[in-house]
């Protein structure tokens, strides 16, 4: 009998209209409905934003109250990657196998934040949408610097104190605005075979845009008889389990760049975040001062970032590996160019060029693994780079502590190195190009 139904509708679905997902997001649109999905992101990557740079500003108070050593102190971020760790491997595999939006609303784990966003976009918006997701955080970091600028000094004794529960108080905030976003990833539906849940969401999301999903996607026609499935045709043939996919044969270089790339980048970002204040002390310079106004480079970064990765003469690979290379010239500069100029100026251009990389990267991850094991792919090198990271701080700490002013940021200029070359070998742009939805 189903076999009878099948050669009835044969005929007809040759008459059908057919589109990938990302045909129907365009037809959507921007609007809205993304708009409330970046203000959703946004909120839990401004709280994350705050939270970063803590263990930055309240080193030298906690050492000094502690009677502790820079390399017994990295105990605290050391610990707080290795949580990062176990969260981030529950939580992708539920993103990826039963819901992107749970996971990310009761946890707000910032990795997640990308699949969750990425997928309700239409490819035109991609890339410079995401990249100025961060420009909350950014202001975030700015205000973290100046409310310990503020309070620290302010408060010889209790003034870090107040700093750790000022910072605690916008991830509220994020959580609320998580639960008021309740949405499904139509692209994660399309991918389980949800398609009634899919149409759903999509009516929705054309609605809140002004549109009217009808015009494209008639309602007599099963939406799975309309979407064309998006799977990588250099993947087929595959015997690897599916999160293995991402070390087959059509994703091998890829990942191995990405690895190197990512690993380097937050790396760097992170012992340059946790140990600025205590090099700039050993310079005789205002730590928070400094600090704050270096934060604030990131800005103006952020913006060219979001300009250059959507030019089609530069794309996504060629901002990654311009960005780059300034940042290893500006390390090198802090490093053997010593005076109360260059030091500042290098410190602005060091967050001008390094942290918006940090969103054009994850645009990058987010792009290159098709939705199936997106989330579980981003956690993959999270977790790669927090293993790493779990060792960083205390060498980190070690070259700080042998009064050097040369020797950390070296080692942070050689690590940005590597990162280059990695980016240089990298030959899969992103730009202009359609999710996969299927492995």
């Amino acid at each position: 009998m189903s076999v009878q139904k099948d050669e009835e509708r044969a005929p007809l679905l040759e008459t059908v209209p057919r589109f990938k997902v990302d045909d129907v997001l365009n037809f959507i649109g921007f609007g809205p409905f993304q708009v409330a999905a970046y203000v959703m992101v946004g909120l839990t990557y401004m709280a994350y934003g705050f939270e970063t740079l803590l263990f930055a500003f309240i080193s030298l108070k906690v050492q000094a109250e502690w009677s502790i050593t820079a390399v017994q102190y990295a105990n605290l971020p050391a610990l707080t990657c290795l949580f990062n760790i176990l969260g981030g491997v529950v939580l992708s595999y539920l993103s990826d196998h039963y819901s992107r939006v749970w996971p990310f609303g009761v946890m707000g784990v910032p990795i997640l934040a990308y699949p969750v966003l990425i997928e309700f976009l239409p490819m035109r918006n991609r890339g410079r949408v995401l990249v100025l997701v961060t420009l909350l955080p950014a202001l975030a970091a700015c205000a973290s610097g100046g409310l310990a600028w503020w309070l620290i000094p302010a408060y010889p004794v209790l003034g870090w104190r107040y700093f750790t529960a000022a910072i605690a108080l916008p991830s509220f905030v994020a959580a609320a605005g998580r639960m008021l976003f309740f949405y499904e990833s139509p692209r994660f539906l399309v991918s389980q075979g949800k398609f009634t849940q899919a149409r759903e969401v999509l009516v929705a999301m054309a609605r809140m845009n002004g549109k009217r999903l009808g015009d494209l996607l008639p309602e007599s026609v099963p939406l799975q008889d309309m979407i064309i499935p998006d799977s990588d045709v250099n993947n087929r043939g595959s015997s690897l389990p599916k999160l293995l996919t991402i070390f087959s044969r059509a994703y091998i270089r890829r990942t191995l760049c990405l690895s190197v790339a990512y690993v380097c980048l937050t790396a760097g970002y992170y012992c340059t975040t946790v140990f600025l204040p205590t090099l700039l002390t050993q310079l005789n310079l205002n730590p928070y001062f400094i600090s704050f106004v270096s934060i604030l480079g990131q800005i103006p970064g952020i913006f060219l970032i979001s300009i250059l990765t959507e030019w089609p003469c530069v794309g996504r690979l060629h901002t990654l590996r311009l960005m780059t290379l300034f940042t290893v010239a500006f390390f090198l500069l802090f490093a053997f160019v010593r005076n109360n100029i260059s030091i500042p100026v290098s410190g602005i251009m060091i967050y001008f060029f390094m942290v918006p990389m940090l969103p054009l990267m994850y645009t990058i991850l987010s792009e290159s693994y098709p939705t199936e094991i997106r989330a579980q792919a981003l956690n993959f090198f999270n977790t790669l780079s927090a293993c790493f990271s779990l060792g960083l701080p205390y060498l980190g700490g070690y070259l700080v502590e042998q009064g050097i002013p040369w020797l950390f940021p070296s080692m942070a200029a050689a690590l940005f190195f590597i990162q280059l070359v990695a980016a240089v070998f990298l030959n899969h742009e992103t730009r202009g190009m359609s999710l996969l939805d299927n492995v």
